[in-house]
């Protein structure tokens, strides 16, 4: 297993290595971090007097001592040790979108140790909210700041598989970044596919999961061949003071309940919100008999429909008014219906006589601003129409308009029975 792990490691290393040149010089001013395996030396002097007589200056510098000096010891020398550790920030949660559609989440990963390091990437689904849904998982995509300019707009992305926290690549598929060096930021897009008809304000909560991963190299030794990919481990045992950087995981505290404080793990998380807005409409439309006509013998149909007053108990005969009403609702909490179009056609047996917005008991629909001219636009039939039930008679249309969130609109239309 180790060979077949040592070949896919050095496909990684051909795959990475146009990326980790482009480091090279690069300040990565935010992180000042000194450089893991920093070989940090250190002398002294010491100068006396006896009897008012300079005496010999002892030092443990043998590399260059003052002249006369005394030589005791050697420059004392340690080791700077590898700090692991990185944090995770969910950039655009919480993210609002209409259901029925892709929605992109993005993360920002910064390694914030001391040496180069790389990643593998899981996401969980906590679903902390009262309503909530599940997405499904298109891609996650990463791009490394090469430039270290903060700008991703001009790095290239690279789709990356989902592993589950602490696999090995001796027994099981593991894909890593690419070598990020200290102080460079990861972008990470984790495209999710939202349902249709998911209610307004439930949320999909999508917490992605980074786990440090040994790189192609450290920064200034070689990893043993075959080690690439694996979890990078704390290094245990008494500190050898001097030679090869050790690792101290430095992770802070993430959401995963595995995370807990102090638990410095090499593992980190944040969770990004999917929030719905989505208007929830409903509409009805019910019918009244209005009025009835007087008596007469020859038949006369009511003259007064467009202006009458209901009348309790009016039956609907013929020449009777009757008022048709559609009512639509907007129970959504926060997200307006937009485009709106109704259509309306009345049947044979009656006669169109109007129709209007009513604004007496709804508070009703508004002027759509995406859409050219003054809204909301009802059109009706030119003057009395007897219908025929077909479309281009008695055609009842509302465009131009929208519908906002608590909002009701309704249509009137009167028409008399044939």
């Amino acid at each position: 297993m180790k060979l077949v792990k040592s070949r896919r490691a050095l496909r990684r290393i051909a795959t990475v290595a146009a990326i980790s040149a482009l480091f090279t010089g690069s300040a990565y001013a935010a992180n000042t971090l000194t450089d893991a395996g920093t070989s940090v030396s250190n002398t002294f002097t010491l100068d006396y007097d006896v009897g008012s007589v300079g005496q010999p200056t002892i030092t443990n510098d043998n590399v260059s001592p003052p002249p006369g000096a005394i030589v005791q010891g050697t420059p004392t020398l340690f080791t700077v040790d590898r700090k692991v550790d990185h944090i995770i920030t969910a950039t655009n949660s919480t993210l609002t979108s209409p259901p029925g559609t892709n929605v992109t989440l993005t993360y920002e990963l910064e390694n914030e140790g001391n040496d180069t390091q790389s990643y593998s990437f899981s996401l969980d689904d906590l679903d902390n909210g009262a309503g909530t849904f599940d997405g499904t998982i298109v891609s996650i995509t990463y791009y490394i700041d090469t430039d270290d300019d903060g700008d991703f707009s001009d790095e290239t992305g690279v789709v990356i598989v989902e592993t589950v926290i602490g696999n090995d690549p001796d027994s099981t598929a593991v894909d890593v970044t690419g070598d990020v060096p200290k102080g460079v930021k990861v972008l990470v897009e984790v495209v999710v596919t939202l349902a249709g008809g998911i209610a307004d304000t439930d949320t999909d909560d999508i917490t992605l999961v980074a786990e440090a991963r040994n790189p192609t190299a450290w920064a200034v030794e070689t990893l043993t061949p075959g080690d690439e990919e694996e979890v990078t481990l704390a290094t245990g045992g008494a500190n050898t003071v001097t030679g090869n950087a050790e690792n101290v995981l430095a992770d802070g505290t993430g959401v995963l309940a595995a995370e807990t404080s102090g638990d410095a793990d090499g593992i980190y998380a944040v969770t990004g919100i999917i929030q719905i807005q989505s208007p929830d409409l409903s509409a009805t439309k019910s019918v009244t008999a209005i009025k009835e006509p007087g008596i007469a013998d020859p038949f006369v149909a009511l003259a007064d429909c467009a202006s009458a007053t209901a009348v309790a108990d009016a039956k609907a005969i013929p020449g009777s008014c009757i008022e048709y009403v559609i009512e639509v609702t907007n129970t959504g909490a926060t997200a307006t219906a937009e485009n709106l179009d109704i259509q309306d056609i009345l049947p044979a047996e009656v006669t169109f006589i109007s129709a209007t917005l009513d604004t007496t008991t709804a508070t009703g629909f508004a002027d759509d601003p995406a859409i050219g001219g003054a809204g909301p636009t009802l059109t009706v039939p030119a003057g009395s129409t007897d219908c025929d039930g077909t479309s281009g008679t008695c055609n009842i249309t509302l465009t131009d308009a929208i519908l906002a969130a608590g909002e009701v609109g309704q249509i009137k239309i009167r028409a008399l029975v044939d």
